[in-house]
């Protein structure tokens, strides 16, 4: 990469003269060029993800369709990747846009990711529970468990229309994020339809993964099937590099027949205490890339 190209991009007043420098950037740009390591570190995917990805979605929208569809994904992977601002993303060497094209190009490809790729690898389907309920058998003593459920807070600029909805009870704007994942920590249902100033147990009532656990139950169909509910607490270090899962005992959920939540305030030596225990044997990791490991 010449180096005076990014010295003239930071150093012109012309915007006509930026819009020619990026489109060189982007001419000479290929971030499979990159080493394996310096790629996943950058975009949280392996060359082989990121090709099966290209291949899945279609990116060549009408507004874009100047920028090859390989920058296209890799800008919006590393928007995701660094969670930094779009006009910090089309400035990377790599990238070479425009604040106005990475917002228009990050959106249609987030729509297609969502529709393309979301049914394949996020699928709330019980048929594929029996591993799940064997595992926390084995490792916990609790039976029945076909996954944990609990909500996280993922922060928002303050909207401009039904703003109240979006205010939580941590006193800033978000989404009220449901998530219920295995106990290989794959996530198995998202819900991020509600405003931060929903409760856990509003998102989770009016959630199709509950309607479909009720109306099995009712037809006698759960065969003694359950959520952990409460069952994760999200928390972000300083370092903003990972997140944090652990089970806590609140009353975020209801106690259903299809949702298990931790006792509240169990007498010491109690069944419930020692049910609350190995609830909390249970810490989950979620990184960066959004792959879930357990803490030793």
């Amino acid at each position: 990469m010449d180096p005076s190209l990014l010295f003239y991009l930071s150093s012109s007043d012309s915007e006509n003269d930026e819009r020619i420098v990026r489109k060189q950037l982007r001419d000479r740009s290929n971030p499979l060029a990159l080493s394996n390591n310096a790629f996943i570190k950058r975009f949280r995917l392996s060359k082989e993800a990121f090709q099966y990805v290209l291949t899945k979605i279609n990116i060549n929208s009408h507004d874009t369709k100047a920028v090859p569809a390989v920058l296209q994904l890799a800008a919006s992977l590393s928007l995701l990747a660094s969670g930094s601002y779009q006009h910090e993303i089309g400035s990377d060497y790599l990238i070479g846009m425009c604040q106005g094209t990475i917002s228009k190009l990050t959106s249609n490809v987030y729509k297609e990711m969502e529709n393309k790729l979301c049914p394949e690898f996020i699928r709330f389907d019980l048929n594929e529970s029996q591993k799940c309920k064997e595992w926390f058998v084995e490792q916990y003593k609790i039976p029945g468990v076909i996954g944990c459920v609990d909500g996280t807070h993922i922060g928002l600029q303050k909207p401009t229309k039904d703003e109240h909805m979006f205010f939580n009870r941590k006193g800033f704007h978000s989404l009220n994020a449901m998530i219920i994942c295995d106990h290989t920590y794959k996530i198995l249902a998202i819900n991020c339809q509600y405003g931060g100033a929903a409760h856990d147990s509003f998102v989770w009532k009016h959630s199709n993964q509950r309607m479909t656990l009720e109306e099995r139950f009712q037809h006698n169909r759960n065969a003694n099937s359950w959520l952990l509910g409460n069952a994760i607490n999200f928390k972000r270090p300083v370092e903003v590099i990972n997140f944090y899962l652990h089970f806590k005992a609140d009353s975020g959920y209801p106690l259903e027949p299809w949702c298990i939540t931790p006792y509240i305030n169990p007498q010491d030596g109690s069944e419930e205490a020692r049910f609350n225990e190995a609830e909390s044997n249970l810490d989950i990791d979620i990184g960066e890339d959004g792959q879930l490991t357990r803490i030793e």
